[in-house]
């Protein structure tokens, strides 16, 4: 049974949207603290994710100092404060926060385990084959295109740190063999599998077709550990432009027990890169 207290994943996120805020606002915690007449150990507890409760009050006079006034994203901060203790949520604020809440996350987890039904999980994606599954998903405008590649391609470098998440992969041969962005494209994406697995950034594995139908038929996870002393596993299921958090231990752990059925599945990682050198060759024989 988890500590009551952990910190959810709305929980985290609220904390990280405070602490962007006051930086943005060139304030250091001890000037908050000084400008509302707090103790600075409660801006710092709040910014830490250490807080089990967080006054509606709180935030206006937060937000207030911040410079926010958007009445919307206000109001998304307070309902994301009342209900922090739920566990498993909607992404319902995507409109005034933006999607960070899993790449937040993402960043600071110390064990990534991806599963990719139709498409190559975003942290394994090259710019190409990015920019053409996001026009595909109907995003046409050049600079919008561009704008969501970058911050794609940024979440990467949390994989060339000092102390990188362990990444673990498990992507169905349906994914590889669909030509999102035409056989170029393909083949630099496959070969960008192939070299993560060669150099040990992560451990890639491959359903083939052969093997039929799987636990994973149904769609996209991703499972987020974190180091020690922090919250618990998190389960993502991409959906469409939202998704689903699930944080209860019995769900997590379903999930962790699938994505161990599938890692049983699938080929080893060398012999995934053997298959990914097959599926190469006939992209380039079909180009001839």
């Amino acid at each position: 049974m988890t500590d009551e207290h952990t910190p959810t994943v709305r929980h985290r996120r609220l904390s990280n949207e405070l602490k962007q805020l006051r930086e943005a606002a060139g304030l250091d915690t001890l000037e908050v603290a000084q400008h509302l007449g707090w103790d600075r150990s409660k801006v710092n507890r709040i910014e830490r994710s250490q807080w089990k409760r967080l006054k509606e009050t709180d935030i206006r006079d937060l937000c207030r100092l911040y410079g926010v006034q958007e009445a919307g994203r206000i109001q998304a901060l307070i309902a994301m404060a009342k209900q922090a203790k739920e566990k498993g949520w909607w992404v319902r604020y995507h409109d005034v926060l933006g999607p960070g809440s899993y790449v937040s996350l993402e960043a600071q987890s110390s064990e990534i385990r991806l599963f990719g039904a139709l498409m190559i999980p975003g942290l394994l994606q090259t710019s190409s084959y990015a920019k053409a599954l996001i026009r595909s998903g109907g995003v046409t405008d050049p600079h919008e295109v561009k704008r969501r590649v970058e911050a794609r391609l940024a979440r990467q470098a949390i994989m060339e740190r000092a102390a990188p998440p362990k990444v673990r992969a498990i992507i169905d041969e349906a994914a590889l063999r669909k030509l999102v962005g035409g056989a170029l494209t393909m083949r630099e994406q496959l070969l960008h599998l192939m070299l993560l697995n060669e150099t040990g950034s992560a451990k890639i594995q491959v359903i083939p077709d052969a093997f039929g139908g799987h636990q994973g038929v149904t769609g996209q996870f991703a499972v987020l550990s974190f180091p020690p002393g922090q919250q618990g596993s998190v389960v993502f299921i991409d959906i469409s432009r939202d998704g689903i958090f699930l944080e209860e231990p019995d769900e997590v752990q379903r999930y962790v027990d699938r994505f161990s059925g599938l890692s049983k599945a699938a080929l080893p990682a060398e012999a995934s890169n053997s298959h990914l050198s097959l599926l190469v060759d006939k992209l380039a024989e079909e180009e001839k």
